[in-house]
């Protein structure tokens, strides 16, 4: 009996201590998602209400509406953006959506109370999400400018990196790899790896984050058949490049507000041409061909015309020897100022300040056709 009693004792000890590393260990997959749960926002109730100059001004830090501080859905579609922003109570609240025209990329974001707090960007097929921190003492999730998670999605492969805790997990071809050590292979890079099977051999797959530049990786590794030991890259996909100046919304707001400017003046200049009897220009396809240069274009934009119909049109690369490393780089950055993009290098913003036609509105680069940005890699090689 007293056996009996103490098999009952052991058995109900091992009981319990087998639920609790049920409760507590799925180890670091328990860990990872209790770290990276992000609160649901909700989108505001109210109007949806186009974006306009007329109606809408910045105050203090709140959005207007026609006097009052506004709550409701903002639209927006200008010649290089589309897309809506949830505003409640003056504040960007839930989700933006910007869709840009030439590349193709979309961006979505997630406020609470007007501070960013996660975004995704979808391009060619591939759609990365990262989730910033929040700062414990100032309730924002940009004061630290630190991405907490890292995931990229795209056909039957997805990738996922917990940066606070160096957890991981893939899934390549339907097959999932979880609770996996994330390396860091040098400051702020982080990366996930595991060895799957392919066309009859072994290959170590790699998902690297460079946190500084914005740029993930995906490499595969030919792995030596015998030992594994050996490894050889056999291929290297980027497949993604994210700008990680982290935008406030409200002064992403504020430039979409001036740009509306901008779009309401071509739109009143058309309709009061044609109500003249005019007849309005057929538009030019601005995705192959760059916009033609302002009225009175000073030395740079014709500089600008002519060398981009040599590189892009008569496949000219040649005339780039003519002119030296800095030259090419004011001609580079020619392109930006001409579509509108505000510099933070202080020493393009003060060249470019200086010129009449030069407005400087948007913080994004993604403002070029793709064949222009061909051009800019082109001559970014010469610099």
């Amino acid at each position: 009996m007293k056996k009996l009693g103490v098999a009952i004792l052991m058995l109900a000890f091992i009981v319990s201590c087998g639920n609790k590393k049920d409760e507590t260990g799925n180890g670091k997959n328990s860990a990872t998602a209790s770290t990276v749960k992000q609160e649901k926002i909700q989108n505001p109730q109210g109007a949806t209400v186009a974006l306009n100059q007329a109606d809408f001004k910045i105050e203090n830090d709140f959005i207007y509406y026609q006097g009052n501080i506004f709550t409701g859905k903002v639209t927006f579609d200008n010649n290089v953006k589309s897309g809506y922003i949830y505003v409640s109570n003056g504040k960007i609240e839930g989700e933006a959506e910007i869709n840009y025209k030439l590349s193709g990329m979309k961006r979505n974001e997630v406020y609470k109370q007007g501070n960013l707090i996660s975004f995704s960007v979808t391009e060619n097929g591939i759609t990365t999400e990262i989730g910033l921190t929040a700062d414990s003492n100032s309730n924002s999730y940009m004061s630290k400018k630190a991405p907490a998670t890292v995931s990229t999605k795209y056909g039957k492969n997805s990738y996922f990196i917990n940066l606070e805790n160096a957890t991981g997990r893939m899934e390549i071809n339907g097959k999932i790899f979880d609770n996996l050590n994330a390396d860091v292979e040098e400051e702020n890079v982080q990366s996930i790896s595991s060895i799957i099977s392919e066309n009859g051999g072994n290959y170590k797959v790699k998902y690297i984050y460079d946190i500084t530049q914005g740029k993930i990786l995906e490499k595969k590794y030919k792995m030596d058949s015998k030992s594994d030991k050996s490894e050889v890259l056999s291929e290297i996909r980027e497949l993604a490049d994210i700008n990680m100046e982290f935008s406030n919304g409200m002064r992403m707001f504020g430039e979409l507000l001036d740009a509306s400017a901008g779009t309401s003046q071509t739109s009143q200049n058309l309709a009061t041409a044609t109500q003249e009897g005019q007849v309005a220009a057929t538009p030019v396809n601005t995705a192959t061909q760059p916009q033609p240069a302002p009225t009175g274009q000073d030395d740079d934009l014709a500089l600008l015309d002519r060398v981009y119909d040599e590189v892009m049109h008569k496949n000219n690369t040649a005339i780039l020897n003519t002119f030296s490393k800095e030259k090419i780089g004011y001609i580079r950055n020619t392109m930006f100022a001409k579509k509108g993009y505000k510099f933070k290098n202080p020493k393009y913003a003060s060249y470019f300040s200086q010129k009449s036609w030069y407005r400087g509105i948007y913080d994004s680069d993604e403002i070029l056709s793709p064949e222009e940005k061909r051009f800019v890699l082109i001559l970014k090689e010469k610099e």
